[in-house]
């Protein structure tokens, strides 16, 4: 009697997003991202479950490396040229912008990629928010 083991649903690909935890500032977002998209390689061979999921998983990590990484070079180039230029007292809000943004952006990644997860383990295909199914 041989029973093969569990179906492959391609949850790793999205528990991969919760590298956006790390304690380490900014680092977290370029794991993340980078993690969801590395993913798919191994998992893309695992069956059509998981190629799905991985690459949903994938498509949302690229977009989430290019829009946190995005908002953290506009951040640093609003606020480099304020460490060398004049020395006025400057709000936060102004030149703060692109971070709020940024947390705002990691915030929805972290419910994308708990649905994700949670949409996976029950063995359906994750669809992602704001984009149409290819079909």
């Amino acid at each position: 009697m041989t029973s093969s083991g569990p179906t492959a649903t391609g949850v790793s690909a999205w528990a991969a997003g919760l590298l956006v935890l790390l304690p380490v500032p900014m680092l977290g977002s370029l794991a993340a991202g980078g993690a969801m998209v590395a993913a798919y390689g191994s998992l893309s061979r695992q069956g059509p479950l998981a190629k799905a999921n991985a690459a949903s998983a994938r498509r949302w990590g690229m977009v989430f490396l290019l829009v946190s990484t995005g908002l953290l070079v506009l951040q640093l180039a609003l606020s480099v040229p304020r460490l060398f230029g004049t020395p006025e007292p400057v709000g936060f809000l102004p030149l703060g912008i692109p971070i709020i943004l940024y947390v705002l952006v990691c915030v929805v990644h972290l419910v994308v990629v708990v649905r994700g997860i949670l949409q996976a383990r029950r063995g359906e295909v994750v669809r992602l928010p704001f984009a149409r199914s290819a079909t």
